[in-house]
């Protein structure tokens, strides 16, 4: 029922969602003086969650700064996780991957598998498609082991864990894999910057000790542009949504006891 609710009514609680709401109760409304509050609300979100001077310092503010992953002789592993990795709902003739917006955290692992900073990369991630969703037509995990195999990776240093649908999921299942497999080794967490620290929230609850390497990063280099804060910018009202919804998300799996 959490992972339902996860997936679905969090709309309601991000930019995107607000901005909706207001413009419906604006059109239903039979009060004027309610319909130019919610005209209002509408404009005043827009604006704010669309101002990219301010989304930027938000980004700067949560997400994980770049960081390093020392060369030494300790065994690594880098635990991939995977949504948004590849785009698993279309079907190509030849069966090739089709890279999706979060596709640089594959690139990340792959960087450090070729610079020797890790020896192994755990792929994490199953099929997040609920029971009404048209089905994904391929498995995100597998396709993010092909591509990184097509780059020059061994299959034999991949490993994938293909049950787990949200990030409580991927530290549980993830978890259990490490001990097993690598006991003795580091962990190194790859995933999108903005997600980090709920990731690392997770592993660190199921004892799992990670260093942080994030990627995908949606912040950029500050800038005081008046066209950067005067004019509302669809980039940033996207950009907002992914933010807030992350920070529901962090919210939430604080108070369920997830990390």
């Amino acid at each position: 029922m959490f992972y339902f609710f996860s997936k679905t009514l969090y709309y309601l609680l991000t930019p995107a969602g607000w901005l909706l709401a207001a413009l419906v109760l604006a059109l239903v409304t039979k009060k004027p003086v309610v319909r130019r509050r919610m005209i209002v609300v509408a404009l005043v979100v827009f604006y704010c969650f669309g101002n990219a001077f301010l989304i930027n310092e938000l980004e700067l503010c949560w997400e994980y700064s770049p960081a390093t992953v020392p060369l030494d002789s300790t065994q690594k592993v880098a635990v991939v996780l995977t949504g948004g990795i590849i785009n698993v709902s279309i079907e190509t003739p030849d069966h090739r991957f089709l890279l999706s917006h979060e596709a640089d955290r594959l690139g990340q692992a792959l960087y450090l598998y070729k610079k020797g900073a890790v020896q192994k990369i755990l792929i994490s991630g199953g099929s997040g498609d609920l029971p009404f969703q048209v089905k994904s037509v391929s498995n995100e995990g597998q396709l993010s082991a092909q591509f990184l195999v097509s780059a020059g990776v061994r299959s034999a240093d991949i490993v994938l864990e293909n049950k787990s649908r949200n990030t409580h999921e991927n530290a549980v299942f993830s978890a259990k894999l490490l001990r097993e497999r690598f006991p003795k080794s580091q962990y190194v967490l790859v995933t999108s910057a903005f997600h980090m620290r709920r990731a690392v929230g997770c592993f660190r609850k199921e004892g799992i000790s990670v260093l942080p390497f994030p990627g995908a990063f949606m912040s950029g280099r500050r800038s005081f542009m008046p066209s950067e804060w005067l004019f509302p910018n669809e980039d940033a009202f996207s950009d907002s949504y992914f933010l807030v919804k992350e920070l529901v998300g962090y919210s939430t799996y604080w108070v369920v006891g997830y990390i």
